[in-house]
């Protein structure tokens, strides 16, 4: 494992524990090593978004989904910022844009409804 790898872990353990200042400053650690790196965007617009950043978490969340456009978790997760933002259309087009890209609706539905 290396050391973004490490970071990330120890920042799902922190989310986990509801310390989510240390989670923040590990994944932006993690992001600042592998800025391109899909685990630490997705992870990092997620914590944000939970935390009431949605446009934070879109911007992360919106980069991550240009390297992965069929991750299902990544597309859940934006949809719901999108959601958060009141752009309704947006999220829309997301989803469609995805499910043109191959994505799987089964893990998209199940990210969906277990990541909110």
């Amino acid at each position: 494992m290396n050391q973004s790898e490490d970071l990330v872990q120890q920042a799902r353990r922190c989310h986990d524990e509801g310390r989510f200042g240390v989670a923040a400053d590990l994944l932006l650690e993690a992001f600042r090593q592998e800025p391109e790196r899909v685990e630490v965007l997705r992870e990092l617009g997620h914590l944000l978004r939970v935390v009431g950043d949605p446009r934070g978490a879109f911007d992360y969340l919106n980069r991550a989904l240009h390297l992965e456009p069929t991750d299902g978790v990544i597309v859940a997760e934006l949809v719901l910022a999108l959601h958060e933002l009141g752009r309704p259309d947006d999220a829309v087009r997301v989803i469609l844009t995805a499910l043109d890209a191959g994505l799987d609706q089964t893990a998209f539905t199940d990210c969906l409804f277990h990541r909110s």
